[in-house]
């Protein structure tokens, strides 16, 4: 079987503290200390709503070296949870799906993130039901707690590296129109500690919202189970245009501009923000974000990401940063 390309997307993020809160340590520094206390895959698991349980599965073998780039991949998966399979061999007219349950003490595994760190700065590169870089700050809030760090230790969040040229387009051109993106189930996920703020933050409180309305309209009890299993399928997309558009009022058009900047530096892992400048550029979630496209291969017996190609593009990317001076401002 050849194996199957994929395309994602390294983003470049900082782990920011509050000055008066710093650790004296990097967070590279905290995250081996955490790893060296949690020595094995069953001692990093921490469980999440939205996916089941997260833990550290793979540790580069140079992890413990304080010369190279951390470098780990982390799995994310639900215990005794069965998987659908396809009958493609079926030569019947209709495919009866029949589960399968997972060996023992093992899960299906849903999601990888692998994550470079060096000081305070990490690329990650996620896939499958893991997108983007939030849940993966949630874990690692969460390994902290388990490694024993201190409240300190814990009191970070993601902040993504700016894309310059994307972001002086946007604040060249200013914004024409903002359209937000998702689905109800999105927005009934925990996601991870670090809530989207500005508009992000009010569409999926609008969302839950919703939800929460066609709830209360259902009574009987087997109609509510079936109606929570289906909304993934119920989408929720909502536009924010000023009248007159390039003509609006100036006093319009400067908190809308100010709005949409903010909505895609937050690169929510639940909702895309699609802009369209006053120039005619479109611009969409993650683009102002420092961040890089890649094409990466499937492995042949399985969907998984070969982790020795994701590190190494990861640690590409780091030096590309390194050689435009992007990399630790």
């Amino acid at each position: 079987m050849a194996r199957r390309p994929a395309y994602k997307k390294i983003y470049c993020v900082r782990a920011v503290y509050n000055p008066e809160k710093k650790p004296k340590r990097s967070f590279e520094e905290l995250t081996r200390a955490a790893l060296r206390k949690r020595s094995n895959v069953a001692m990093t698991k921490v469980a999440m709503s939205s996916l089941g349980e997260l833990a550290v599965c793979r540790r580069h073998s140079e992890w413990k070296s304080p010369s190279s780039p951390l470098m780990i991949a982390i799995g994310g998966g639900a215990p005794r949870e069965k998987i659908g399979t396809l009958g493609a061999g079926s030569t019947t007219d209709e495919d009866i799906d029949a589960p399968e349950a997972p060996p023992r003490q093992r899960a299906f595994k849903l999601a990888d993130s692998f994550v470079l760190i060096e000081g305070d700065q990490l690329l990650i590169c996620s896939d499958g039901a893991l997108k983007g870089y939030r849940t993966v700050s949630a874990y690692f809030h969460e390994l902290f707690g388990l490694a024993n760090l201190g409240a300190d230790a814990q009191a970070f969040q993601f902040e993504p590296k700016s894309n310059k040229d994307k972001k002086k387009t946007l604040e060249r051109e200013g914004v024409q129109y903002i359209t937000l993106k998702g689905t109800l189930y999105a927005a009934s996920q925990e996601l991870d500690k670090d809530t989207p703020q500005g508009l992000q933050h009010l569409y999926r409180e609008f969302r839950k919202a919703v939800q929460e309305y066609f709830e209360e309209e259902i009574k009987d009890p087997a109609e509510k189970d079936a109606l929570a299993a289906q909304w993934g399928e119920l989408n929720v997309t909502t536009t924010i245009s000023p009248s007159g558009g390039t003509r609006a009022n100036p006093v319009i058009l400067k908190p809308v501009d100010i709005a949409g900047l903010e909505a895609l530096e937050e690169d929510s892992d639940d909702s895309e923000v699609i802009i369209k400048t006053r120039g005619g550029t479109d611009i969409k979630s993650g683009d102002v974000i420092l961040s890089k496209k890649v094409s990466l291969r499937r492995k042949k017996l399985q969907r998984d990401l070969d982790v020795y190609e994701v590190w190494k593009e990861l640690q590409i990317y780091m030096h590309d940063l390194k050689r435009s001076g992007a990399w630790g401002k």
